[in-house]
């Protein structure tokens, strides 16, 4: 499926970032950015542990993450170690989700450092990419046409399930 058209480039920011797990089956763990003109961008399926360790960052839980016993994920050891991670803070200047594949359905976020004048940009997954700015406190954003077409698509949505109701 091509992209929809859209000339709209204006880079939102988040000015608040909720992760769950979805109330209703099939259950599907969410981060729900809401961003400053008041609509909100969901990134769907990503990483449990990933909404975990946001909640924990945030002081929404400090629960144990039972799935995985005993043991913990790379997420929950650097929330403990940040003030070691001074550095990083330091360079990384701010995440941009930016890109939508159309033939993988998979969202990219890029990641910028300053490394001493020189920009450097890095392509990750956006759930980490946000974990990483919460983590050292920086900016995060999307872009309005990203946001544009997941509403678009949303209300497509909505009608087929309408028109389905209906026969």
């Amino acid at each position: 499926m091509p992209p929809p058209p859209s000339n709209r480039n204006v880079l939102l920011k988040t000015v608040n970032v909720d992760a769950m797990v979805t109330p209703q089956p099939p259950h599907i763990p969410v981060i729900v950015l809401g961003l400053e003109d008041g609509r909100s961008f969901t990134l769907y399926y990503v990483p449990y542990e990933i909404v975990i360790a946001i909640n924990k960052l945030q002081r929404k839980t400090d629960s144990p993450v039972l799935e995985f016993g005993p043991r913990e994920t790379l997420f929950e050891v650097l929330l403990d170690f940040q003030p070691l991670l001074k550095d990083l803070k330091e360079k990384l200047i701010r995440v941009i989700i930016d890109e939508f594949n159309y033939e993988t359905a998979l969202y990219t976020a890029t990641v910028e450092f300053n490394l001493g004048g020189i920009i450097m940009k890095r392509k990750m997954v956006p759930s980490h990419a946000i974990y990483l700015a919460l983590l050292l406190g920086k900016p995060i954003y999307v872009l309005s046409k990203l946001v544009d077409e997941q509403e678009a698509l949303e209300e497509e949505m909505k009608d087929l399930e309408d028109e389905e109701k209906q026969t």
